[in-house]
Protein backbone atom coordinates (compact mmCIF):
# COMPACT_ATOMS: atom_id res chain seq x y z
CA UNK A 1 0.00 0.00 0.00
CA UNK A 2 2.67 2.22 0.54
CA UNK A 3 4.67 1.86 -2.68
CA UNK A 4 1.33 2.51 -4.71
CA UNK A 5 0.63 6.07 -2.37
CA UNK A 6 4.11 6.78 -2.92
CA UNK A 7 4.54 5.92 -6.42
CA UNK A 8 0.83 7.84 -7.38
CA UNK A 9 2.07 10.64 -4.80
CA UNK A 10 5.59 11.63 -6.51
CA UNK A 11 3.85 11.91 -10.10
CA UNK A 12 1.26 14.47 -8.32
CA UNK A 13 3.72 16.48 -6.62
CA UNK A 14 5.52 17.38 -9.42
CA UNK A 15 8.23 15.14 -9.23
CA UNK A 16 11.44 14.35 -11.80
CA UNK A 17 13.69 11.83 -12.56
CA UNK A 18 16.68 12.55 -14.56
CA UNK A 19 19.51 10.40 -15.51
CA UNK A 20 22.67 11.65 -14.32
CA UNK A 21 25.87 10.91 -12.86
CA UNK A 22 25.14 8.67 -9.68
CA UNK A 23 25.16 10.41 -6.46
CA UNK A 24 28.03 9.77 -3.55
CA UNK A 25 25.32 10.58 -0.92
CA UNK A 26 22.14 11.84 -0.30
CA UNK A 27 22.33 15.49 -1.33
CA UNK A 28 19.18 18.48 -0.35
CA UNK A 29 19.79 21.35 -2.66
CA UNK A 30 17.27 24.38 -1.55
CA UNK A 31 16.26 27.31 -4.66
CA UNK A 32 15.09 30.28 -4.73
CA UNK A 33 17.06 31.21 -1.17
CA UNK A 34 17.76 34.96 -0.38
CA UNK A 35 21.80 35.06 -0.84
CA UNK A 36 23.42 34.31 2.76
CA UNK A 37 20.68 33.10 4.35
CA UNK A 38 21.19 29.41 5.97
CA UNK A 39 19.32 26.37 5.04
CA UNK A 40 19.21 23.57 7.47
CA UNK A 41 18.10 19.94 6.78
CA UNK A 42 16.28 17.82 9.81
CA UNK A 43 16.10 14.26 9.13
CA UNK A 44 13.51 12.72 11.56
CA UNK A 45 13.26 15.43 14.24
CA UNK A 46 17.77 15.50 14.04
CA UNK A 47 19.46 17.78 12.15
CA UNK A 48 21.96 16.53 9.92
CA UNK A 49 23.28 19.56 8.02
CA UNK A 50 23.08 23.07 7.04
CA UNK A 51 24.65 25.16 4.21
CA UNK A 52 24.40 29.00 3.06
CA UNK A 53 22.91 30.46 0.11
CA UNK A 54 25.24 31.60 -2.41
CA UNK A 55 24.58 34.53 -4.91
CA UNK A 56 22.47 32.12 -7.02
CA UNK A 57 20.19 31.52 -4.29
CA UNK A 58 20.91 27.93 -4.04
CA UNK A 59 22.27 25.94 -1.57
CA UNK A 60 23.16 22.38 -1.10
CA UNK A 61 23.11 20.19 1.72
CA UNK A 62 25.10 16.45 1.44
CA UNK A 63 23.82 13.82 4.29
CA UNK A 64 24.10 10.47 5.15
CA UNK A 65 21.01 7.95 5.37
CA UNK A 66 23.26 5.12 6.62
CA UNK A 67 25.01 7.24 9.10
CA UNK A 68 21.79 9.20 10.21
CA UNK A 69 18.97 6.44 10.41
CA UNK A 70 21.36 3.29 9.50
CA UNK A 71 19.15 2.86 6.45
CA UNK A 72 19.68 2.46 2.56
CA UNK A 73 16.68 4.07 2.01
CA UNK A 74 12.92 5.59 3.51
CA UNK A 75 9.80 6.80 2.26
CA UNK A 76 9.80 10.12 3.95
CA UNK A 77 7.20 13.37 3.91
CA UNK A 78 9.08 16.95 3.26
CA UNK A 79 7.87 20.17 4.89
CA UNK A 80 9.44 23.72 4.40
CA UNK A 81 9.73 25.89 7.51
CA UNK A 82 11.07 29.50 7.11
CA UNK A 83 11.70 31.88 9.96
CA UNK A 84 13.96 34.82 9.40
CA UNK A 85 17.15 34.22 7.70
CA UNK A 86 16.66 30.39 8.08
CA UNK A 87 14.92 27.74 5.99
CA UNK A 88 14.71 24.56 7.20
CA UNK A 89 13.91 21.67 5.27
CA UNK A 90 12.16 18.45 7.24
CA UNK A 91 12.48 14.84 6.27
CA UNK A 92 10.29 12.57 8.16
CA UNK A 93 10.05 9.07 7.50
CA UNK A 94 6.67 7.54 7.29
CA UNK A 95 5.39 7.19 10.87
CA UNK A 96 8.19 9.47 12.27
CA UNK A 97 7.88 12.16 14.50
CA UNK A 98 6.41 15.25 13.02
CA UNK A 99 7.97 18.67 12.87
CA UNK A 100 7.95 19.92 16.42
CA UNK A 101 6.09 23.01 17.36
CA UNK A 102 7.86 26.30 17.46
CA UNK A 103 7.90 26.17 13.85
CA UNK A 104 7.77 29.90 11.91
CA UNK A 105 6.33 29.13 8.88
CA UNK A 106 5.49 25.25 8.44
CA UNK A 107 4.74 24.04 4.76
CA UNK A 108 4.37 21.10 3.74
CA UNK A 109 4.98 19.19 0.53
CA UNK A 110 2.08 17.40 -0.65
CA UNK A 111 3.00 13.59 -1.29
CA UNK A 112 5.50 10.72 -0.52
CA UNK A 113 8.96 10.35 -1.21
CA UNK A 114 11.82 7.77 -2.07
CA UNK A 115 14.87 9.04 0.08
CA UNK A 116 17.61 7.09 -0.92
CA UNK A 117 21.30 7.84 -1.59
CA UNK A 118 21.56 7.86 -5.84
CA UNK A 119 18.41 11.13 -5.29
CA UNK A 120 18.95 14.55 -5.35
CA UNK A 121 15.70 16.28 -3.46
CA UNK A 122 16.00 19.64 -5.11
CA UNK A 123 13.09 22.11 -3.19
CA UNK A 124 12.40 24.71 -5.42
CA UNK A 125 10.74 28.09 -4.29
CA UNK A 126 11.38 27.53 -1.35
CA UNK A 127 9.97 31.21 -0.08
CA UNK A 128 7.19 30.54 -1.45
CA UNK A 129 3.36 29.84 0.06
CA UNK A 130 4.13 26.56 -1.74
CA UNK A 131 7.37 25.35 -2.61
CA UNK A 132 7.55 22.36 -5.04
CA UNK A 133 10.07 19.68 -5.11
CA UNK A 134 11.62 17.38 -7.41
CA UNK A 135 13.12 14.18 -7.18
CA UNK A 136 16.19 13.60 -9.21
CA UNK A 137 18.40 10.29 -10.08
CA UNK A 138 22.14 11.24 -9.97
CA UNK A 139 23.62 14.64 -9.15
CA UNK A 140 22.08 17.86 -10.41
CA UNK A 141 23.34 20.85 -12.29
CA UNK A 142 20.87 23.79 -11.73
CA UNK A 143 20.09 26.48 -14.73
CA UNK A 144 21.57 29.30 -14.80
CA UNK A 145 19.38 32.61 -12.93
CA UNK A 146 17.09 33.88 -16.05
CA UNK A 147 17.57 30.51 -17.86
CA UNK A 148 15.39 27.75 -16.22
CA UNK A 149 12.95 27.85 -19.48
CA UNK A 150 14.96 28.47 -21.76
CA UNK A 151 14.86 24.94 -24.65
CA UNK A 152 17.93 22.41 -24.99
CA UNK A 153 19.69 23.46 -27.87
CA UNK A 154 20.16 21.45 -30.72
CA UNK A 155 23.51 18.55 -31.07
CA UNK A 156 25.93 20.18 -32.55
CA UNK A 157 27.94 18.89 -35.57
CA UNK A 158 24.34 17.88 -37.61
CA UNK A 159 24.50 15.46 -39.94
CA UNK A 160 22.84 15.16 -43.33
CA UNK A 161 23.87 17.76 -46.25
CA UNK A 162 26.32 20.49 -45.21
CA UNK A 163 26.74 23.49 -47.74
CA UNK A 164 30.25 25.52 -47.50
CA UNK A 165 32.03 28.14 -49.46
CA UNK A 166 35.37 30.13 -48.50
CA UNK A 167 38.51 31.68 -49.58
CA UNK A 168 42.01 31.93 -49.35
CA UNK A 169 45.70 31.15 -50.35
CA UNK A 170 46.18 29.36 -53.33
CA UNK A 171 49.60 28.34 -54.85
CA UNK A 172 50.58 26.14 -57.95
CA UNK A 173 53.95 24.81 -58.02
CA UNK A 174 55.74 25.20 -62.04
CA UNK A 175 53.89 27.29 -63.87
CA UNK A 176 57.00 29.64 -64.13
CA UNK A 177 59.38 26.95 -64.61
CA UNK A 178 57.99 25.35 -67.45
CA UNK A 179 57.02 28.96 -69.25
CA UNK A 180 60.24 30.43 -68.60
CA UNK A 181 62.52 27.26 -69.37
CA UNK A 182 66.59 28.46 -69.25
CA UNK A 183 65.73 32.24 -69.83
CA UNK A 184 66.79 34.26 -67.17
CA UNK A 185 64.57 37.25 -67.92
CA UNK A 186 61.63 35.65 -66.85
CA UNK A 187 59.51 35.89 -63.78
CA UNK A 188 56.22 34.57 -62.89
CA UNK A 189 53.13 34.64 -60.44
CA UNK A 190 51.87 31.68 -59.22
CA UNK A 191 50.00 32.18 -55.92
CA UNK A 192 47.05 33.89 -55.31
CA UNK A 193 44.08 34.82 -53.44
CA UNK A 194 41.14 31.96 -54.63
CA UNK A 195 37.35 30.32 -53.69
CA UNK A 196 36.23 27.42 -53.25
CA UNK A 197 32.48 26.03 -53.02
CA UNK A 198 30.91 22.56 -52.56
CA UNK A 199 28.68 20.46 -50.59
CA UNK A 200 29.12 17.77 -47.48
CA UNK A 201 26.98 14.71 -46.71
CA UNK A 202 27.65 13.72 -43.13
CA UNK A 203 27.07 9.84 -42.79
CA UNK A 204 27.62 10.48 -38.73
CA UNK A 205 29.54 12.57 -36.65
CA UNK A 206 33.08 11.23 -37.74
CA UNK A 207 32.56 10.35 -41.25
CA UNK A 208 31.30 12.27 -44.27
CA UNK A 209 32.12 12.60 -48.26
CA UNK A 210 32.38 15.82 -49.70
CA UNK A 211 32.20 17.40 -53.49
CA UNK A 212 34.19 20.70 -54.23
CA UNK A 213 35.14 22.95 -56.63
CA UNK A 214 38.16 25.38 -56.43
CA UNK A 215 39.36 28.44 -58.21
CA UNK A 216 42.78 29.58 -57.94
CA UNK A 217 43.99 32.70 -59.08
CA UNK A 218 45.55 32.86 -62.75
CA UNK A 219 48.92 32.05 -62.98
CA UNK A 220 50.80 34.39 -65.06
CA UNK A 221 54.39 34.44 -66.37
CA UNK A 222 56.44 37.29 -68.20
CA UNK A 223 59.83 36.51 -70.09
CA UNK A 224 61.38 37.12 -73.17
CA UNK A 225 64.84 38.22 -74.65
CA UNK A 226 66.39 41.12 -77.28
CA UNK A 227 64.01 40.84 -79.77
CA UNK A 228 60.81 39.23 -78.37
CA UNK A 229 58.67 39.09 -75.42
CA UNK A 230 55.86 36.35 -74.15
CA UNK A 231 53.41 36.30 -71.93
CA UNK A 232 51.81 32.79 -70.81
CA UNK A 233 48.32 32.68 -68.58
CA UNK A 234 47.20 29.44 -67.00
CA UNK A 235 43.96 29.58 -65.82
CA UNK A 236 42.79 26.34 -63.57
CA UNK A 237 39.41 25.10 -62.60
CA UNK A 238 39.94 22.15 -60.25
CA UNK A 239 36.60 19.72 -58.64
CA UNK A 240 37.56 17.41 -55.77
CA UNK A 241 35.58 14.14 -54.48
CA UNK A 242 37.05 13.19 -50.74
CA UNK A 243 36.26 11.52 -47.74
CA UNK A 244 36.50 13.09 -44.30
CA UNK A 245 36.77 11.36 -40.58
CA UNK A 246 36.66 13.90 -37.87
CA UNK A 247 36.94 14.28 -34.14
CA UNK A 248 34.61 16.29 -32.21
CA UNK A 249 36.35 18.75 -29.72
CA UNK A 250 33.94 20.69 -27.46
CA UNK A 251 31.99 22.90 -30.49
CA UNK A 252 34.77 21.83 -32.95
CA UNK A 253 36.04 19.21 -34.57
CA UNK A 254 39.28 18.46 -36.55
CA UNK A 255 39.54 16.52 -39.48
CA UNK A 256 41.70 14.57 -42.32
CA UNK A 257 39.93 14.18 -45.97
CA UNK A 258 41.49 12.50 -48.76
CA UNK A 259 40.43 11.79 -52.40
CA UNK A 260 41.06 12.34 -55.72
CA UNK A 261 40.97 15.76 -57.85
CA UNK A 262 39.58 16.41 -61.91
CA UNK A 263 41.29 19.58 -63.44
CA UNK A 264 40.37 21.83 -66.35
CA UNK A 265 43.30 24.09 -67.53
CA UNK A 266 43.51 26.27 -70.46
CA UNK A 267 47.20 27.66 -70.82
CA UNK A 268 47.23 30.65 -73.31
CA UNK A 269 50.70 31.92 -74.40
CA UNK A 270 50.73 35.25 -76.05
CA UNK A 271 54.31 36.00 -78.12
CA UNK A 272 55.26 39.21 -79.09
CA UNK A 273 57.97 39.20 -82.45
CA UNK A 274 60.35 43.04 -82.89
CA UNK A 275 61.30 43.49 -86.06
CA UNK A 276 64.35 42.09 -87.05
CA UNK A 277 66.77 42.07 -90.53
CA UNK A 278 68.94 38.85 -90.98
CA UNK A 279 71.56 39.07 -93.69
CA UNK A 280 72.65 35.98 -95.46
CA UNK A 281 75.07 35.63 -98.80
CA UNK A 282 75.52 39.74 -98.06
CA UNK A 283 71.60 39.87 -99.04
CA UNK A 284 69.59 41.58 -96.13
CA UNK A 285 66.23 39.87 -95.30
CA UNK A 286 63.56 41.75 -93.35
CA UNK A 287 61.16 39.88 -91.22
CA UNK A 288 58.10 42.07 -89.70
CA UNK A 289 56.92 42.12 -86.40
CA UNK A 290 53.91 40.26 -85.12
CA UNK A 291 52.03 38.46 -82.63
CA UNK A 292 51.29 35.35 -82.03
CA UNK A 293 48.98 33.24 -79.73
CA UNK A 294 48.86 29.66 -78.90
CA UNK A 295 46.35 28.19 -76.57
CA UNK A 296 46.60 24.41 -75.36
CA UNK A 297 43.65 23.12 -72.98
CA UNK A 298 44.32 20.22 -70.50
CA UNK A 299 42.41 18.02 -68.38
CA UNK A 300 42.73 15.08 -66.02
CA UNK A 301 42.72 13.24 -62.41
CA UNK A 302 45.32 13.54 -59.98
CA UNK A 303 45.12 13.11 -56.16
CA UNK A 304 44.33 15.06 -53.01
CA UNK A 305 44.49 15.19 -49.11
CA UNK A 306 44.65 17.69 -46.36
CA UNK A 307 42.77 18.62 -43.44
CA UNK A 308 40.95 21.41 -41.31
CA UNK A 309 39.00 22.23 -37.87
CA UNK A 310 35.49 23.57 -38.18
CA UNK A 311 33.39 25.44 -34.87
CA UNK A 312 29.82 25.41 -34.78
CA UNK A 313 28.85 28.69 -33.34
CA UNK A 314 25.60 27.50 -34.17
CA UNK A 315 23.48 24.18 -34.36
CA UNK A 316 23.28 25.21 -38.14
CA UNK A 317 26.57 27.74 -39.14
CA UNK A 318 30.36 26.43 -38.45
CA UNK A 319 33.28 28.93 -39.44
CA UNK A 320 36.24 26.44 -40.71
CA UNK A 321 40.03 26.68 -41.62
CA UNK A 322 41.58 24.24 -44.39
CA UNK A 323 44.32 23.22 -46.20
CA UNK A 324 45.04 20.74 -49.06
CA UNK A 325 47.96 19.46 -51.06
CA UNK A 326 47.22 17.49 -54.28
CA UNK A 327 48.20 16.95 -57.81
CA UNK A 328 47.28 18.39 -61.00
CA UNK A 329 47.88 15.77 -63.93
CA UNK A 330 46.65 15.73 -67.31
CA UNK A 331 47.14 16.00 -70.58
CA UNK A 332 46.22 18.26 -73.92
CA UNK A 333 42.24 17.35 -74.60
CA UNK A 334 43.44 18.28 -78.37
CA UNK A 335 45.59 15.09 -78.95
CA UNK A 336 48.73 17.54 -78.97
CA UNK A 337 51.74 16.20 -77.53
CA UNK A 338 51.47 18.88 -74.34
CA UNK A 339 51.33 17.41 -70.55
CA UNK A 340 50.31 18.70 -67.13
CA UNK A 341 52.41 17.53 -64.01
CA UNK A 342 52.05 20.30 -61.30
CA UNK A 343 50.81 20.99 -57.11
CA UNK A 344 48.19 23.22 -56.04
CA UNK A 345 48.78 23.97 -52.30
CA UNK A 346 45.23 25.61 -50.44
CA UNK A 347 44.65 27.46 -47.67
CA UNK A 348 41.11 28.78 -46.95
CA UNK A 349 38.67 29.98 -44.32
CA UNK A 350 35.16 29.93 -44.83
CA UNK A 351 31.67 29.00 -43.47
CA UNK A 352 29.73 26.28 -43.52
CA UNK A 353 25.99 26.24 -43.25
CA UNK A 354 23.26 22.82 -42.42
CA UNK A 355 20.46 22.56 -44.95
CA UNK A 356 17.49 20.65 -43.24
CA UNK A 357 16.86 19.61 -39.70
Amino acid sequence: MTKSRRLLAVAAALSVTICGGTAAAQTVMARGVPAGEQVEVILNGKPVGSAPAGETGDATIPFSLRTSLGKAEIDANVYVDACEKTHRIFIVEIGGPLPAEGTCNLRNIPGVYWVRPVNTIVVTNITAAAPSLLLIKGSYAPPLPGHENDAVPPRLFPGGLILFGGGGFFKTRDVTAVACGNLTDCSGRESGLGFTAGAEYRINRYFSAEGSYMQPRTAKVNGGSSNYRFTTEQKTHAFAVTGKVGAPIGIGKVYARAGTIFHQAKIATTQTQDERTVTVDDVPYTFPAGTQTLEVKTDGWGWLFGGGLELWVSPGVALYGEFGYGSLKGADIGGGETKIVDRLTSAVVGLRVHIGR
